[in-house]
């Protein structure tokens, strides 16, 4: 008995370290949670994709940036958010869910260190045209049956726009009037139009120097300065019609076959978009299709630069394949009786005597009109064999 007596002595002074310890630990653990959870709402987090635009099929990345301002550490942050299906997360298993509601979550886990800032990208692919927009994403903490959650909002915004085709095969129309139009690059620069600002480079003449946008970028050097871009003098003048409205002839058409008809026309307006900003001529787009923000049509004038096409590709990433108004009514409207001596696309699925007649008074005005009647083979199928009244 007293042999037992002092093996159970021994074993207590042995524990009680151990259990001291643990209770100690067991403290601190708590007092650091209950502490975490107002040092996690103290974080200053952002995510923003790397590209403001970018065609369908390009990649980029959405980069997250977090800041601990705090002088303790804070360990296990789990930030989560979704983003949208459309936005393929490379090296990641596909969504669960369907194609069109799909979202994918993003968790990252970040340990931080007192005042340290860590940034992360992960790499995505833009499989569709379209507005995409992040808001809020949220930091998770987790402890022992229990967990927190701090939410933080933010504006990132991406414009997807329409996937850009080959056009070496399309022959341009072209204006009779228009006949000294040798060179796809213009070689003389407007001097009154200014499109964007560059770098500096070998050549440039002083007088396109911005001293405003110098100042502001600081001066490292003389690469480090920034010019005026000019825009290219052109004599070639274009405008695009696009048509969302069906044939009355055509009844039950499926919604598939319909948006990758029009998502075949958008993808030719930008294509040709592209290059217009690349020749330097000036162009404009019109289309009766509505739009993410309530309008039925879009209108853009005919005008040359950079700010202009991309102000016009943005509003195609934002179009929604739906007829806003009808086609005649577009054709009639008031950019018809601005438009002369202009080379015209009109792309339509169908030609009725209502767009004969709106095309004749396009040509009335000394333009040159192209209409492109759209077809792929599953809409020529539909419409040959079921489409029909």
């Amino acid at each position: 008995m007293v042999e037992f007596f002092s093996l159970m002595f021994e074993f207590l002074v042995f524990i009680s370290p151990l259990l001291i310890v643990l209770f100690v630990f067991f403290v601190v653990y708590t007092l650091y949670y209950n502490i975490k959870i107002k040092l996690i709402k103290r974080l200053k987090y952002r995510r923003e994709f790397s590209e403001y635009g970018v065609f369908e099929g390009e990649e980029l990345f959405i980069i997250e940036t977090i800041y601990n301002n705090s002088p303790l550490p804070i360990f296990f942050a789990d930030v989560e958010s979704y983003i949208y299906g459309h936005l393929k997360l490379l090296g990641s298993p596909s969504p669960l869910l369907g194609e069109d509601g799909a979202m994918q979550l993003i968790i990252s886990r970040f340990h931080l260190m007192p005042f340290m800032q860590v940034t992360r990208r992960h790499k995505i692919k833009c499989t569709h045209r379209g507005y995409y927009k992040l808001n809020t994403a949220c930091i998770v903490t987790k402890s022992i049956g229990a967990e927190k959650t701090a939410y933080f909002d933010f504006d990132a915004e991406l414009y997807v726009y329409p996937k850009t085709l080959e056009l070496s095969r399309i022959s341009y129309p072209v204006n009779v009037i228009q006949g000294d139009s040798i060179s796809l690059r213009r070689v003389i620069h407007d001097p009154f139009s200014i499109s964007g600002i560059r770098n500096y480079t070998s050549g440039d003449p002083f007088n396109t120097i911005n001293f405003k946008a110098t100042a502001k970028s600081g001066f490292s050097g003389v690469h480090s300065i920034k010019v005026n871009k000019l825009d290219y003098c052109s004599d070639r003048i274009f405008m695009i019609y696009i048509n969302f409205q069906t044939s009355p002839e055509i009844i039950g058409i499926p919604t598939d076959i319909y948006e990758r008809l029009m998502e075949q026309a958008l993808s030719f307006a930008a294509s040709f978009i592209g290059e217009a900003l690349h020749s330097g001529y000036k162009i404009g787009l019109a289309a009766n299709c509505r739009m993410i923000n309530g309008e039925r049509q879009i209108v853009f004038p005919i005008a040359g630069g950079l700010y202009n096409i991309e102000a016009i590709l943005k509003e195609m990433a934002k179009a929604q394949i739906r007829c806003g108004v009808s086609f005649s009514w577009l054709l009639e409207g008031k950019t018809r009786a601005e438009i002369q001596n202009t080379e015209i696309f009109v792309m339509t699925p169908y030609v009725d005597r209502s767009i004969d007649e709106g095309v004749a008074a396009l040509k009335s005005k000394n333009n040159a009109v192209t209409v492109i009647e759209l077809e792929n083979e599953e809409y020529n199928k539909f419409f040959n064999f079921a489409g029909r009244l």
